[in-house]
């Protein structure tokens, strides 16, 4: 059996491989005259004609991308022969679904956009081919829904939008823009959609004025970007200048002059007492702190408020503030009318300084003063807590008119100068007291009477 199959399969194989040969050109005559037919399913899209007549038109296809992305499938009945033609690139991309937009061109939009329903018809090559009987079985889909919504061309502003933060130690300022406003063109119900246009620039980490060419972007009130719309300027310039920041401290303002009889200053405030500005390390160098014009005071009888520009100041220093505020600075002095108050005191309130046992004192029992100052702070004194001294330390027997001294509250002021008569007498021999008397008492006058220690007294 092995040397039947070694000798069928080795021998005489020019013969055998002729039959089979002849055996294949019989079968592909007897093929193609009988001529059978088959059927085949072709893939294709869906084809837009003169879109350009729309557009010129002012109307536009909502869901062009869609459309064009719609794949559709054809069955065709045909003999082999011209299947296999068909099949053929050139001629298979001859296989089609048209739709002919010109025929919307002079439809009218409203305010809305308007859903269009087309029939497809198939459209197929002619084949130089004989007998080429082309049977269309079925097509799908056999109409297609076109949205259609006017062209407008609508103006909008452009807002830089800033991404990022320079370096630690430095600001941006307001940016440039090389055009403010920019056209949009589209379909109507998209165009109404946009909420912004931003021109973005990256900041991050700068040191120095940033300057590049940006590519304007739309978005919705969502933050959804808007792509299919088109703007008249492709690009704009965009500037954002990168200054450094620093801190000038506002001096305290001078008063010059002096308020009329009868008023005093309760207050003096101001603000601000520092700002922020931006500018170059030299220029901040160099103004470190801003210095008001003084004050006069001199015809004040009601508080009074006072403005500061500092904006020359900035300028002439190439300084910009940091805040857009006011670039004033405010200052108010609270002015308040005073009022005199006369008041006797008993001499027994006296603390005498410079006390001496040799002699005999003699005084009125009571004396005044005449105190002014704020109502407030007069109204509310109590006259207990105030203490009233004379230095005699230098005087010689003999009558003297003595200054009154006294630790009044701050605002509180002598309207005239108080004074008291004394009258100072050397006591006879028998009544100066012993050495040892008279240091002790010399003592406790002297710890208790000294002018420090009275400053000491009134001060607690």
């Amino acid at each position: 059996m092995y040397k039947k199959l070694k000798n069928f399969f080795t021998k005489n194989l020019h013969w055998k491989a002729f039959s089979v040969l002849i055996s294949a050109v019989l079968w592909f005559i007897v093929m193609n005259i009988n001529n059978p037919t088959e059927v085949k399913t072709f893939s294709l899209n869906i084809t837009l004609l003169n879109k350009e007549k729309l557009y010129e038109n002012k109307i536009d296809i909502l869901n062009l991308e869609e459309l064009e992305d719609k794949k559709a499938e054809i069955k065709i009945k045909a003999t082999r022969p011209t299947l296999d033609e068909l099949s053929k690139k050139a001629n298979r991309d001859e296989i089609k679904l048209p739709v002919d937009l010109s025929q919307f061109e002079l439809y009218t939009i409203n305010d809305e956009p308007q859903l269009v329903t087309v029939n497809l018809k198939p459209s197929l090559p002619n084949l130089p081919y004989p007998n080429n009987n082309l049977e269309i079985l079925s097509f799908s889909p056999m109409s297609a829904n076109i949205i259609l919504d006017s062209i407008i061309t609508t103006p909008k502003k452009i807002h830089v939008k800033k991404i990022g933060q320079p370096k630690q130690g430095y600001i941006s300022s307001n940016p440039e823009i090389s055009s403010e406003y920019i056209n949009i063109t589209g379909p109507k119900s998209i165009v109404e959609q946009v909420q912004v246009i931003h021109a973005e620039i990256d900041i991050s980490d700068q040191t120095e004025t940033i300057e590049r060419k940006v590519i304007p972007t739309a978005y919705d009130k969502y933050g959804n970007k808007i792509t299919n719309i088109s703007f008249n300027i492709p690009e704009v310039s965009v500037k954002v200048p990168i200054n450094l920041k620093g801190k000038i401290n506002i001096i305290e303002p001078i008063l010059e002059g002096n308020l009329p009889d009868g008023y005093v200053i309760k207050n003096i405030t101001y603000k601000p007492k520092s700002i922020e500005v931006i500018g170059n390390i030299e220029n901040l160098k160099t103004l470190t702190e801003i210095s008001i014009p003084k004050i006069d005071i001199s015809n004040l009888t009601e508080s009074a408020e006072f403005s500061f520009s500092i904006t020359e100041i900035l300028k002439q220093n190439n300084l910009t503030l940091k805040s857009p505020l006011s670039p004033n600075v405010k200052i108010f002095i609270d002015i308040e009318k005073t009022i005199s108050k006369n008041i006797d005191i008993s001499a027994n309130k006296l603390i005498i300084v410079g006390y001496n046992d040799k002699f005999n004192i003699n005084m009125d029992e009571f004396f005044s003063i005449d105190i002014t100052g704020r109502e407030e702070l007069i109204n509310n004194l109590d006259v207990n807590k105030i203490s009233y001294s004379i230095d005699i330390t230098n005087l010689e027997e003999g009558s003297h008119k003595v200054e009154i001294k006294a630790n009044l509250s701050e605002g509180i002021s002598f309207s005239k100068t108080p004074y008291i008569n004394i009258n100072i007498i050397k006591k006879p021999s028998e009544e100066i007291p012993s050495t040892e008397e008279t240091n002790i008492k010399e003592i406790i006058i002297s710890t208790e009477t000294t002018i420090e220690e009275f400053k000491e007294d009134s001060s607690s």
